[in-house]
C-alpha cells in the first residue's frame, strides 16, 4: 500500500504541466531574489556615498563579516571549535556577491528555476534546497580547497537549484521511458562552459563550488521529493 501511494504520489507531481513563465513566481523565491537584490542596491547605494563616508566600503566589510573563508573553516575542522562566526558564513556568503551584475544573473537562475521548482514541490521546499545547497557547496569547497580565498556569491544556491530541477525532470524522463540521462545535459554544457572560463581566466575555482551546489541540491531535491532519497537509490 505504501508503494502504491508514493507511485500515486509521483504519478501527480510528475503530471502536472510545465510551469508557463506568465504563472507567478512562488512567493518564497520571490523574496529570496528581492534580499539578494535589495542587499546589492544597499551597497550601490553606499559605493555612491548617499549614505555618507562609512558607506563607501560596505560591501568589502560584507565580505569580511559574512563571506565564506576556506582557512576558517580548516580551522574549525582542525580544533572542533565550531563557532557561530565560522558557521553562520556558511550561509550568510550566499546573499553577497561580487558586483550587481553577478548578483543579476544569479536571481536570473533563482527565478528561472526556483519556479520551476517551486510549482512542482513547493516554494519552501525551493528555498530550502536553496540554503541547504549554499551549506553543501561551502563545505565541500572549504574541505576541498582550504588555501583558497574567501567566497561569496549566490550562485552556488541557484545552482542548487539547477539540482532540483535536474532531479525533477530526471524522474520526469523515467516515467516516459526516456533516456535519463538527458537530465543532466544542462549541467554538463555549464561545467563546460565553467571550466573554460577557468582555463581563460585562471583565478579561485568558485565555479567548483557552483557544480558542488547543483549536486548537493539535486540529493536535497530527491530527499523532499516524490518517493524520497532512499526510494530513488532503491531504484538504481
Amino acid at each position: 500500500l505504501k508503494r502504491r501511494a508514493s507511485s500515486r504520489q509521483e504519478s501527480h507531481l510528475l503530471s502536472l504541466p510545465h510551469p508557463s513563465p506568465v504563472n507567478p513566481v512562488p512567493p518564497p523565491i520571490l523574496a529570496l531574489a528581492a534580499v539578494i537584490i535589495g542587499i546589492e542596491v544597499l551597497f550601490w547605494i553606499g559605493s555612491r556615498g548617499l549614505a555618507g563616508d562609512t558607506g563607501i566600503g560596505w560591501r568589502v566589510a560584507a565580505w569580511e563579516d559574512y563571506g565564506f573563508f576556506p582557512r576558517l573553516w580548516a580551522f574549525m575542522g582542525e580544533t572542533g571549535e565550531w563557532s557561530f562566526d565560522g558557521l553562520q558564513r556558511l550561509i550568510t556568503y550566499g546573499f553577497l556577491n561580487f558586483g550587481f551584475l553577478q548578483a543579476v544573473f544569479a536571481c536570473v537562475f533563482i527565478l528561472a528555476f526556483g519556479k520551476f521548482v517551486g510549482d512542482i514541490i513547493g516554494g519552501a521546499r525551493a528555498l530550502v534546497i536553496f540554503l541547504v545547497s549554499s551549506v553543501g557547496a561551502a563545505a565541500l569547497y572549504g574541505t576541498l580547497f582550504p588555501n583558497q580565498s574567501f567566497l561569496v556569491g549566490s550562485f552556488p544556491g541557484a545552482y542548487g537549484l539547477l539540482g532540483g530541477y535536474t532531479y525533477i525532470l530526471f524522474l520526469m524522463l523515467e516515467r516516459a521511458d526516456e533516456n535519463r540521462l538527458q537530465a543532466f545535459r544542462l549541467v554538463g554544457i555549464l561545467a563546460a562552459l565553467q571550466l573554460g572560463f577557468g582555463i581563460l581566466f585562471p583565478g579561485p575555482p568558485h565555479w567548483l563550488a557552483d557544480l558542488g551546489g547543483a549536486f548537493v541540491g539535486f540529493l536535497t531535491a530527491a530527499a523532499m521529493g516524490p518517493g524520497g532519497l532512499l526510494r530513488f537509490i532503491r531504484r538504481r
